[in-house]
Parts: structure tokens; sequence; C-alpha cells
């Protein structure tokens, strides 16, 4: 019995024989079932897990190349599942794909419907800050142009403890998901102190993406902390979320 208790005490595979531990039942053997790779593709018994498998492939290539065209700066401000919520409200932007079967489904199709650009509308990179809890005024957008202007109110936003400053930045991403590819455009205004915000703000690009696709907006209040004659980024309070498809 110690023999046997020391060999599970290392998980892993034998034959057809799965160890493993669980937590609450401890240490567990199972089958390990496999299936042959062309009857998955060819039987239909199989067809509904191909065409899922497909159309969740396109899914997360889309999500990688959207990340990718964001940039770092709204990339870092995701929290740890941004990645996986990402590729799940795409693959609803998805189902919202009318010209096409199951199985060949495409975002691209999807953001063209309203439907498909509501879902996508307020989605927040970080689960921590939603940015409608940190912004209380809306923005306006103008997505022909690329435009994002905030108009100045009492309290509009909420300031964390330790920060001075406070910046805005937008992401204008053209995706085409066809091609797989795309181009993306930022802009930020410059450091504006707590008592600053008296004035409208304007985030107007110098020139719009290149290429063909659907165009998304992005927006981000970054807060910061002077110390002496430096500013610091802060993460807290920081805020991105998707506000024009």
């Amino acid at each position: 019995m110690p023999r046997l208790k020391s060999l599970l005490k290392v998980t892993g595979t034998m034959d057809d024989l799965t160890f493993y531990h669980s937590r609450t039942e401890g240490y567990l053997v199972r089958r390990t079932h496999r299936h042959d790779s062309e009857k998955v593709k060819n039987s239909p018994q199989f067809a509904r897990t191909m065409e899922n498998a497909s159309e969740f492939g396109r899914v997360t290539k889309v999500a990688a190349l959207l990340r990718r065209l964001m940039g770092s700066n709204f990339k870092s401000c995701g929290d740890a599942r941004m990645t996986s919520r990402l590729i799940s409200a795409l693959h609803k932007v998805m189902k919202e794909d009318k010209t096409s079967v199951r199985g060949q489904r495409m975002v691209g199709p999807g953001l063209a419907e309203l439907a498909g650009k509501e879902i996508l509308i307020g989605f927040d990179l970080s689960k921590n800050y939603p940015l409608d809890q940190i912004l209380h005024t809306k923005p306006m957008v103008d997505l022909v142009a690329g435009i994002i202007r905030i108009e100045p109110a009492p309290n509009m936003l909420t300031w964390p403890t330790a920060a001075t400053h406070v910046r805005f930045s937008s992401a204008w991403v053209r995706l085409d998901t066809a091609a797989m590819e795309g181009d993306a455009v930022h802009t930020e205004t410059d450091l504006f102190e707590r008592e600053q915000l008296s004035a409208d703000i304007a985030l107007v690009p110098e020139h719009s993406p290149e290429g063909l696709g659907q165009d998304i907006l992005l927006l981000q209040v970054q807060f910061y902390i002077q110390e002496g004659q430096k500013v610091y980024d802060l993460n807290e309070g920081r805020a991105c979320a998707v506000v024009g498809v």
C-alpha cells in the first residue's frame, strides 16, 4: 500500500490510464479516451464538433489581432481574464453573422449587425475598474472621424486618493477580419491636474487608420501621482473600454 501511494504522488499517464489528484477525493485514476483524428474530421458524428472548433479558432485569431492593434498601453490596462472575456464577447458577435452557415460564421459580418455592435460597445478591458464607474459622464463618439469628446461635469471622475493628475487616451482600430490584418491610430491628451478639468476634452486623431474593415474606438482613463518634480502612473483606477463600433 505505501508503494502504491508513492506511485500515485506523481500524476501522469500509463498506457491508457491517467493518474491525477483531487483536493476532495485524493488520488484517482481514470481511463484515457482517444479519438482517431481522421475519424473526428470526417465522421458525421463529429460534424458539430468540427464546426465549433473552426469558428472558435477564427474568433481566437481575431481577438489576438485586436489586442495587438490596440497597443501595449491598452493591453496592459486589462485584467488577468481580459483575453478570455474578449474571446467570449467576440464569439457572441460572431453568432450575429446572418450571412454564413454554421461552421463558417465570422466576426466581421457579426460586427456589421447592430446586435453585434451592441455586444462589444461597453466592453471593459479591466473588470476591476469599469469605465462607467470611473468616468461619470458619457463620452461623445464620432466613429467616422475617430473623435472622442468629453464634456466636463461636477465630480466627473472617481479619483484614486493618491492621484494628482489624469490623462485620457484613445485607440482607433480598423479591423479587417477577412484578411486578418488592420491598423490603429493612438491619441492622447496632456496631463490634467485635478482642478484643470474645466473645459471640453477632445481626442482628435491626426489621421484615420489605413485599409478596410470595421472601426472600433477605445477610451482609456489613466491616473498619475506627482512626487517632487516627477509624475508617475498609477494602476489604481485605470479604466479602458470600447466606446464605439
